[in-house]
C-alpha cells in the first residue's frame, strides 16, 4: 500500500488546472471532469471541482492505490475501516471505471481507496 494521490477540492477546474500546470509547472495526464489528474511525481495531484468549498470539511484527501480495490476494501472493511459510502465508479477513461470509497481518521481527515478496473470485462 502507497500514498498515490493527494486530492484538492476547488471550485473552478480550469483555472486550478492553469494554475497548477501553467505557473507551477505540473504535466497534465488527463482531464475527466470533475476530475484533472497533475504528475507529481512519485504522488500524483488531483483536483476536484466541487459546486462550493465547506468550510466544516476536509479540502484535501490522501488517496491509496490499489491493484485489487475490490479486495482491498473488502480487507478494510472486515477490519473495521468506517468507509462513509460504497466502492463505486467516480469517472472513467472509457476503457476503465476509477472505482473508489472513502473514510475518515479519528481526527476528520479524509482518505480513499482507488483502482483502476476494465469497463468492459
Amino acid at each position: 500500500m502507497g500514498v498515490s494521490q493527494i486530492i484538492l477540492r476547488v471550485t473552478d477546474l480550469k483555472r486550478s488546472v492553469e494554475f497548477w500546470a501553467q505557473v507551477v509547472g505540473l504535466g497534465v495526464e488527463m482531464e475527466a471532469p470533475p476530475f484533472a489528474f497533475l504528475d507529481g511525481g512519485a504522488i500524483g495531484l488531483t483536483l476536484n471541482q466541487v459546486d462550493e468549498l465547506a468550510a466544516d470539511q476536509s479540502l484535501t484527501e490522501v488517496v491509496f492505490e490499489f491493484e485489487d480495490v475490490r479486495g482491498e476494501y473488502f480487507d478494510m472493511s472486515a477490519r473495521g475501516v468506517p468507509f462513509e459510502v460504497d466502492l463505486r465508479p467516480v469517472t472513467s477513461d472509457g476503457k476503465r471505471d476509477l472505482l473508489a470509497a472513502h473514510f475518515r481518521d479519528p481526527d476528520g481527515h479524509l482518505a480513499s481507496v482507488t483502482g483502476w478496473v476494465d469497463r468492459f470485462g
